[in-house]
């Protein structure tokens, strides 16, 4: 299916929706490759729409010819509840909102998503480090670290972008930047942020470039430290102990 042939569904798809929440909906519309036009005849089509409070709907997944469609109904205050309960995913869902091409509301309450992300408070990422800090990158990196016991050395590469992957998600958050781009893409979005560890590229590439699993475990050792510096640098804590005495329990 060429672009415009994709377009073409979108718009009927967008023409079904209309009809079936009318004035429910706050804005919508098309993101993604589609939206963008770097779409290939093998893209799928993701689409998604921001309902009014007190209009629920239920998401739609579904082949049309043989290509994955989803139409997603995001309630506004699940939006809010992304800034209330920060995860890594906040910087892809700040990017599909940052990328959607609007086919019905006005841009402004799109920016006010945005605004919301660009301007969260120092002490809610600080909360997020806190609390979810030590799920970044240290499991995939301890896996690489594992493959000479467990002979998995096809996982190898698995664990690479997984690690290359959280700390871009993790840069980005810091940096309040949207993620647009979706896999390796992402990974080197998140080296033209403007705050970034130390020699954040270069180490990124090498560590994604190593070609066994010895180079895996000395370039990815240097990339987390220096990862480490920068959460460090930038005011953020990883709850970090040596002995089970040291956590609050009752927090």
């Amino acid at each position: 299916m060429q672009h415009g042939d994709r377009i073409k569904v979108v718009r009927g798809i967008h023409i079904r929706v209309r009809k079936a929440y009318k004035e429910r909906i706050l804005f919508g519309g098309v993101y993604g490759s589609t939206a963008i036009g770097r779409d290939t005849e093998y893209s799928d089509i993701e689409m998604m729409y921001v309902m009014r409070e007190g209009f629920p709907a239920k998401n739609l997944t579904f082949l049309y010819q043989g290509l994955p469609v989803e139409v997603n109904f995001l309630p506004v205050d699940a939006i809010g509840s992304w800034f209330e309960k920060i995860d890594l995913a906040l910087p892809i869902h700040m990017g599909n909102v940052s990328t959607l091409q609007l086919w019905i509301g006005e841009d402004r309450h799109r920016e006010e998503v945005l605004a919301r992300y660009a301007q969260m408070p120092d002490e809610a990422i600080a909360r997020f480090f806190i609390e979810h800090g030590s799920e970044i990158a240290y499991e995939s990196f301890n896996k690489i670290q594992s493959i000479p016991r467990r002979a998995n050395k096809r996982d190898r590469e698995l664990f690479v972008y997984e690690v290359a992957h959280e700390i871009a998600l993790a840069v980005a958050l810091i940096n309040r930047k949207p993620l647009t781009k979706g896999y390796m893409s992402g990974i080197k979005e998140s080296y033209e942020f403007e705050e970034v560890p130390d020699d954040y590229k270069e180490l990124a590439e090498a560590f994604l470039n190593s070609a066994d699993v010895k180079e895996s475990i000395e370039t990815g050792r240097r990339l987390l430290e220096s990862y480490e510096r920068f959460v460090r640098k930038m005011g953020y804590k990883v709850r970090s102990v040596q002995t089970l005495d040291e956590i609050d329990w009752t927090s």
